[in-house]
């Protein structure tokens, strides 16, 4: 009789193999395949089309999203994959998948549902030496069981993409701090989550790679709660105020300002709406903002500790000419200046194709988990409908404002 004792070792399964379907009746629709198929790869960051039509930001984080057609398998398997990827006509450099993913003739993803979710796709994180500036050409260089067979391809899928230099994003972030309505004797400021969470959403939603920050909480001068109508044109006018003479004394001009309120513990006298300075004659915003901030608690189907993120970045947006484009009709009005928003009722898509799909890679020091952001449910930031992203039209449209900041304020900086 054989004893069992701590060191007994359970008896392992072997990978079971993938069967290719390679005769007719193994998968429907299938008979002809030779090796599994590839459907796509789609190389994104914060916004990006099948063909990867969105521009690439050299030095910012980057996910290159493998997409299988499981049409072409006859059993089902956990499946992973390797690309290979080289610069300026170099020697490869092979790249191990983050993850496995179930393929199986009994479940057929459309392409779209694939890119709905994460956990769909074959998913690389690209490291800093293959996302700088210039060319990189993409190989699919092998799909496999882990511990099993590798599987034959059924046409080899080789591309390449460009990445592109991106002026910096400066931001200084000013937390306005007032007394409390909700806890007399103590003070509202915004806390370190809000500063953590906006500028994280600024680096991974914004198109740029670097995010020149600071931050610092001061007393407010003109508002007082109950927040009146213009209690953000007040905090601006603080703003505005601070920033001539930190500019004078040798902060970058390109620097924009954001001013955060925080709600004190979700008090709606204490609640103020946000804004970006404005100028009717010359039909311009300025380089200055201001919005709320607080805890969400489902608001816009935000769920997690900060509304500061996507808040912030739409008053931020004004600051770089992005206007609102009218929706949800009847809850914002359409902005006579911005009558070229491309996708229907405010979302980051055209329908029903879903050309574009919002990325988000995450950020685990707050923690946010990397996700796809499907297009047919997510609105562009500009907008006032809820699960918010930039859409492809704002991010390229950010992109060259900032371009031009360089440009117009370059003499000042010299």
């Amino acid at each position: 009789m054989t004893t069992k004792h701590s060191y007994s070792q359970p008896v392992l399964s072997r990978p079971k193999e993938l069967q290719l379907a390679v005769n007719a009746g193994l998968a429907p629709g299938a008979a002809n395949s030779s090796g599994i198929g590839i459907r796509g790869v789609e190389v994104v960051q914060s916004i990006q089309s099948v063909d990867n039509s969105v521009r690439l930001i050299a030095d910012k984080a980057t996910v290159a999203r493998l997409y299988l057609d499981p049409a072409t398998v006859a059993s089902s398997a956990l499946v992973t994959g390797e690309l290979a990827w080289r610069r300026d006509g170099g020697g490869m450099t092979y790249l191990p998948a983050m993850n496995r993913v179930e393929v199986t003739p009994a479940k057929r993803p459309s392409l779209q549902e694939q890119r709905f979710d994460t956990e769909l796709s074959i998913n690389f994180r690209l490291p800093t030496e293959a996302i700088r500036a210039g060319r990189l050409e993409l190989t699919v260089q092998r799909i496999y069981v882990p511990g099993g067979n590798e599987i034959t391809i059924a046409a080899p899928h080789r591309f390449s993409v460009e990445f592109r230099r991106a002026p910096v994003l400066r931001v200084r972030a000013i937390g306005l701090r007032y007394k409390s309505l909700t806890k007399p004797g103590s003070f509202a400021s915004p806390d370190a989550t809000h500063f953590n969470f906006l500028k994280s959403y600024l680096q991974r939603a914004y198109p740029v790679a670097t995010l020149d920050w600071s931050q610092l909480v001061v007393d407010a001068d003109f508002i007082n709660p109950p927040f009146a109508s213009n209690a953000s044109d007040l905090a601006n006018a603080q703003l505005a105020a601070l920033r001539a003479r930190e500019i004078s004394s040798g902060v970058d001009p390109r620097t924009h300002y954001y001013g955060l309120v925080d709600d004190d513990r979700g008090n709606k006298n204490c609640f103020m709406r946000g804004s970006a300075v404005y100028d009717p004659t010359a039909r311009t915003f300025g380089l200055i903002a201001s919005g709320p901030t607080g805890v969400p608690n489902g608001w816009t189907g935000d769920s997690d500790p900060s509304y500061a993120d996507w808040y912030g970045a739409h008053e931020l947006g004004h600051t770089f000419q992005r206007r609102h484009p009218g929706f949800p009709t009847g809850k914002q009005d359409p902005d006579p200046d911005e009558p070229g928003f491309p996708y229907p009722n405010g979302l980051i898509t055209t329908v029903p194709d879903n050309r574009f799909v919002g990325f988000d890679v995450g950020d685990p020091g707050l923690p946010k988990p990397m996700r796809a952001l499907p297009g047919d449910v997510h609105h562009d930031v500009m907008t006032y409908a809820d699960s918010q992203w930039l859409s492809a039209y704002t991010y390229e449209a950010i992109h060259d404002r900032l371009v031009d900041e360089e440009v117009q304020l370059a003499a000042v900086v010299g």
